[in-house]
């Protein structure tokens, strides 16, 4: 038990090591994309630049928390590779989540919070990249625009991270753009166990034993597999909202073993 204690409590000394590594690591990737705004390059080229290194951000980051004990994560099924115009579906369990689909899926646009679009730190970070606010009334047009140009967008369809594991309110912001643009949908369940950086909770609120992530890239869903495409839009959207959080209650059950 003493032991069990000792280690809880390094984990809480490596949170905070990994918040503050994670401030300085992004300081070097964050500078180059300060620098590369004053470049004359494409759109496309800097946005490109911006999410490559973004991406390596994010992988440095969850491989750092593995090291330092803070958790331990698997990824499993078919990581996908050349991924093209697809939409990138997740649960919301924690406040990591976006940075391991981040890390291992590559192209990724994300649909983000307004607050990021104006905070004097991100606010370049995230134009360059070529995020999409969640508030943009023009948000579906936009996405399917990305979509066609061979981009992949990820969004959480319960908008902000759940209280439980099979709590899973989604939205019908995803399956909107999933009807309107016809993308496949490239589904990721993600489970920590137990639970961590849950939705108000502050990031020294460790579990007393080591969180497992797990990561699970399920098969690509074509819109026609989950529901009836002869039917009216709107009718759709519901229909496949539903579809797809029956989908992830049955994923999540099995991983989390509800």
């Amino acid at each position: 038990m003493r032991l069990l204690s000792l280690n809880h409590y390094w984990r809480i000394v490596a949170a905070g090591i990994s918040y503050v590594l994670f401030g300085l690591g992004a300081f070097l990737p964050g500078l180059y994309i300060f620098v590369l705004a004053l470049f004359p390059l494409k759109p496309e080229v800097k946005q490109r630049k911006v999410r490559n290194a973004i991406q390596r951000l994010c992988r440095f980051y969850i491989d750092l928390m593995q090291f330092l004990g803070l958790m331990n994560y698997v990824v499993e099924g078919s990581k996908p590779t050349n991924l093209q115009g697809h939409m990138v579906i997740s649960n919301h369990t924690m406040l990591i989540d976006a940075l391991f689909a981040l890390a291992y899926v590559e192209n990724l646009c994300c649909v983000v919070k307004n607050q990021l679009c104006h905070n004097p730190f991100t606010r370049i970070p995230v134009k360059l990249a070529g995020y999409l606010a969640n508030d943009d009334p023009e948000i579906v047009s936009k996405a399917k625009s990305k979509l066609d140009a061979g981009e992949n967008i990820l969004i959480f369809p319960e908008g902000t991270r759940n209280q439980y594991d099979l709590q899973l309110d989604f939205k019908r912001g995803a399956s909107n753009i999933a009807v309107i643009t016809d993308a496949p949908i490239l589904p990721i369940i993600l489970c920590c166990m137990p639970r961590a950086l849950g939705k108000g909770e502050p990031w020294w609120q460790i579990p007393e034993v080591k969180s497992r992530v797990i990561m699970r890239f399920k098969p690509v869903l074509t819109l026609s597999q989950c529901i009836d495409v002869s039917q009216p839009r709107t009718l759709q959207y519901r229909r496949l909202t539903e579809w797809l959080r029956q989908y992830y209650l049955k994923e999540v059950k099995q991983v989390v073993g509800a």
